[in-house]
């Protein structure tokens, strides 16, 4: 019985030894994950591409429209001015949801940051997790009390224990190596975008601030042509009051002249 139990024990520590041995032949285990990182980094770029192109394209349209409402604007008056104060909180409010979008841009940044800490937490528990393992299958191997036979083999097991050990240090230490040039990639390349998108947001800003200014001193001018015409046509009409008051002033004198002359006695 003792035997056999003995046997049992060699039995387990074999399968043991297999299946870390097993484990420490996977040593892609993180490579999936930093896969999968990135394509969720290349994605989520694509997106905020489409993002900005679709806010690109809102905002040409917005200057169409825009340009149009200028160019009518310049056949009306006063009706004009107040759609024009409308299109211009219209066009502000198109830049403060621009702004919106960037910040949920750095939200989705900070969520993904931390899936990338958690990952790495998830890392280290199952490393510790195998050397938890290793130690304590060890431990087995060295309170097993065998018989002269067994001698060779423990330490054949012995070896291999220390072979899995200094692989498991190696596994280690270059896994955490690639960990951190991988991290350092990401979070370059998602420095350099955030980077881009934003001096793409600003010049936007830039330009839509320019061409308000613009359009705020047309508006200006116009008003002020506008103005003058007024005042032109206000002259216009009182000189022409004044002429017709004249002609019509002639033109009695020129009734009482002539009736004086035909009707000399009702002028006495």
């Amino acid at each position: 019985m003792k035997e056999k139990g003995d046997c049992n024990k060699k039995n387990l520590s074999y399968e043991k030894n297999e299946e870390v041995l097993e484990t420490l032949k996977n040593k892609n285990i993180g490579k999936n994950v930093f896969e999968t990182l990135q394509n969720l980094f290349l994605e989520e770029k694509e997106n905020n591409n489409r993002k900005y192109e679709d806010l690109s394209e809102h905002i040409d349209k917005m200057k169409t429209y825009f340009d149009e409402k200028i160019n009518s604007l310049k056949d009306n008056t006063h009706e004009n001015f107040e759609e024009l104060k409308y299109y211009l909180d219209h066009l502000n409010k198109s830049s403060e949801n621009s702004t919106t979008e960037s910040n949920t841009f750095k939200n989705d940044f900070d969520l993904v940051k931390n899936d990338v800490l958690k990952l790495k937490k998830q890392q280290e528990e199952n490393i510790n997790l195998i050397k938890s393992s290793t130690r304590t299958y060890f431990d087995k191997i060295k309170s097993v009390q065998v018989h002269n036979k067994s001698v060779y083999m423990l330490n054949v097991m012995n070896t291999n224990i220390e072979n899995i050990r200094e692989e498991l240090t190696n596994y280690k230490e270059n896994n955490q190596i690639e960990n951190k040039k991988k991290n350092i990639e990401i979070l370059q390349l998602i420095n350099d975008e955030n980077e881009t998108l934003n001096k793409k947001m600003e010049e936007s800003l830039n330009y839509l601030s320019t061409h308000i200014t613009e359009v705020k001193e047309h508006a200006y001018h116009f008003k002020e042509y506008i103005e003058n015409q007024i005042k032109d046509i206000k002259y216009e009409k009182e000189l022409n009051k004044k002429e017709i008051d004249e002609k019509i002033n002639t033109i009695c004198t020129n009734q009482k002249k002539l009736r004086d002359d035909f009707y000399p006695s009702a002028a006495t």
